[in-house]
């Protein structure tokens, strides 16, 4: 199978549902020999099998990767099975909303576990894997939020800042050695459910008149783990509709 990542490994985690079954399907159709990790064994079963169906070759990964064996694990399992690890893309994580004076230490500390430590579990055990190759691509899932004030956010703002943070820190330490590294930052992501929290006319915020669809992100992604992207690194692919550029 030939297309953008043609010969590529690439990690997907969070790939039972949303943005990254949607990637699952991308870089299935673009090449890539996949590894898919979720907590959700059940819906990572559904997307194996529409991964597979497009002719991928694809590993399966079940576990938490808030604790540092299960990501040990998940690189292990590619370079087992390929070989190598080409692409790592850092996409699962759990979020809990509520404004910073009525969140509690638990909800901050489950949003550092699920949104930032997860990340860097991710990042770490991906380095390992591909310093001595010298290269590989490493695409991080941040938010507008963690560049942008958003109401209600707070403790999620402060760990995809951190997430944006982490991402330039990898660029400058690990592009000398062949290691590129970017995040994307999507605005609110519309997967066809009703979300109490978003204002009706919310929409008109944005610019191109419509909220983010999965594969918004995804085609972002798709960019970065590309050749296309081989001078692109340590940048946040703002993926907004225009919404934060408005002043009005």
């Amino acid at each position: 199978m030939s297309g953008r990542l043609g010969g590529k490994v690439a990690i997907i985690t969070g790939a039972a549902h949303g943005q990254g079954r949607i990637a699952a399907e991308t870089f299935a159709r673009e090449g890539a020999r996949l590894v898919l990790s979720d907590m959700d064994a059940a819906g990572l079963e559904e997307t194996v099998d529409l991964a597979r169906a497009l002719g991928a070759e694809v590993a399966v990964h079940t576990g938490d990767l808030t604790g540092e064996e299960a990501n040990r694990e998940l690189t292990a399992l590619a370079v087992r099975q390929y070989g190598k690890l080409d692409v790592m893309y850092n996409n699962a994580g759990r979020i809990r909303f509520a404004p910073i004076h009525e969140a509690t230490v638990e909800d901050w500390e489950f949003n550092l576990a699920n949104e930032l430590t997860i990340v860097f579990l991710g990042c770490k055990q991906a380095l390992r894997a591909m310093l001595p190759a010298g290269a590989g691509c490493i695409i991080n899932v941040a938010s507008r939020s963690g560049l942008f004030g958003v109401a209600g956010h707070g403790a999620h703002a402060a760990t995809k800042a951190g997430v944006i943070g982490l991402t330039r820190q990898i660029a400058v330490e690990y592009g000398p050695k062949g290691i590129r590294c970017n995040a994307i930052a999507p605005s609110y992501i519309d997967y066809g459910e009703k979300q109490p929290r978003m204002r009706a006319n919310a929409v008109d915020s944005y610019p191109l008149g419509r909220f983010a669809q999965p594969q918004d992100p995804v085609n972002a992604a798709l960019f970065l783990a590309s050749d296309e992207a081989r001078f692109v690194t340590g940048t946040e692919l703002v993926v907004d509709g225009g919404m934060s550029v408005r002043c009005d």
